[in-house]
């Protein structure tokens, strides 16, 4: 009997190495999405920050219009960036969502395929227990056609 070939094999081969890349891909998306929300909590924090200090400031010292005009364009670009940053954030969070729907397409056709070979292989294993034992049923029979004679 033939050693077993599974016929689809560069086919498994390629989607396991679809699926390794789409992993690699994830992770890297998850990273990404990581820094951005970094990112994002870096510039609440300052906010946040600013804010204390203005008010520590006001309670302090009063509060001029001079030196509000000097914040409010600093407070303004904070909350240009705390937007856009939170855009980045959405849109990070949406490529890591793809890339890990993409991955788990990949995971179930690599599944497929596995089980493909797997069911291959066994019935390899039957094709060849039953050559064999068709062989034996053979000699057998030789075996008591000679002892009959």
């Amino acid at each position: 009997m033939q050693k077993f070939r599974f016929r689809l094999e560069p086919v498994l081969q390629r989607r396991k190495l679809t699926y390794e890349q789409i992993s690699r891909d994830l992770a890297i998306a998850q990273q990404n999405f990581q820094t951005e929300q970094q990112k994002l909590a870096d510039l609440q924090n300052g906010q946040s920050n600013l804010q204390t200090d203005l008010q520590a400031k006001k309670q302090q010292h009063g509060f001029m219009a001079k030196d509000w005009t000097t914040y409010v364009a600093y407070i303004e670009h904070l909350d240009r960036q705390v937007r856009v940053q939170t855009t980045i954030v959405k849109q990070a969070e949406e490529r890591t969502e793809q890339v890990r729907q993409l991955m788990q397409q990949a995971r179930t056709e690599y599944d497929v395929m596995g089980k493909m070979k797997e069911k291959a292989q066994q019935e390899h294993r039957y094709q060849f227990l039953k050559e064999e034992q068709a062989f034996l049923d053979e000699v057998a029979g030789m075996k008591s056609a000679g002892s009959d004679n």
